[in-house]
């Protein structure tokens, strides 16, 4: 967990100073122009899209040895498969685990998943097996309230390339509802967004290792 921490640190000390520059090269980390352009699932969930991002990884494992690590995912589950040391220090009591655990269900339609200690803030909005989770927000993350409009998705991908491999993608897009002070948009800018991206591509390359070790 320290030596996890250490490099979670040494990448936001890289990331976090350099993000106006780089943001553009690193905000869809992994992805391919074609994965870019696509239209996937859950972005149909939101009436538009203001803001996007698309994380790819190769997994040397079918699509159906991955599932079953996405089934995990959860603050009251199986962790995150980031940073644990980073996310205690936030306050995340989180244990990440290295192994199945099957008493965690998989889940189903408009289950609550817990990202912050708290009330559950994403729904499973569509899940097709060894395809895609696809998780929306609304404006009160306490229910599932299908009248109300999705404000933002957040989805993992699988998608086969070959018999024994496949890319696994993890997909944000909001909707931008409230404009903000200008203090409030620089620190989703400066510290938001590339933290993000640090603990996304770290889940990623979890799920990679354990996946093809299991």
């Amino acid at each position: 967990m320290l030596l996890e921490g250490l490099e979670a640190i040494g990448l936001l000390l890289l990331v976090v100073p350099t993000w106006p520059l780089t943001r553009r090269w690193l905000g869809d980390l992994g992805a391919t122009p074609e994965e870019r352009q696509r239209v996937w699932p859950g972005d149909r969930l939101l009436d538009r899209i203001d803001e996007s991002t698309l994380r790819a990884i190769d997994v040397g494992a079918p699509a159906s040895g991955v599932w079953p690590w996405l089934h995990q995912f959860g603050l009251d589950r199986g962790g995150f498969f980031s940073y644990e040391l980073l996310e205690r220090l936030a306050g995340w009591k989180v244990k990440n685990i290295e192994r199945l655990l099957p008493e965690l269900a998989p889940f189903e339609l408009d289950d609550g998943v817990v990202l912050a200690p708290g009330e559950p803030s994403i729904w499973l909005a569509l899940v097709e097996e060894n395809r895609h989770l696809c998780f929306r927000t609304w404006p009160d993350a306490r229910r599932p309230d299908p009248n109300l409009p999705t404000l933002g998705s957040w989805s993992f991908y699988l998608v086969p390339n070959g018999e024994r491999t496949c890319r696994l993608l993890l997909r944000s897009c909001k909707q931008l509802r409230r404009q903000g002070s200008p203090l409030s948009r620089a620190f989703v800018r400066l510290l938001e967004d590339p933290l993000d991206l640090v603990m996304e591509q770290r889940m990623l390359r979890t799920i990679r290792r354990l996946a093809e070790s299991s």
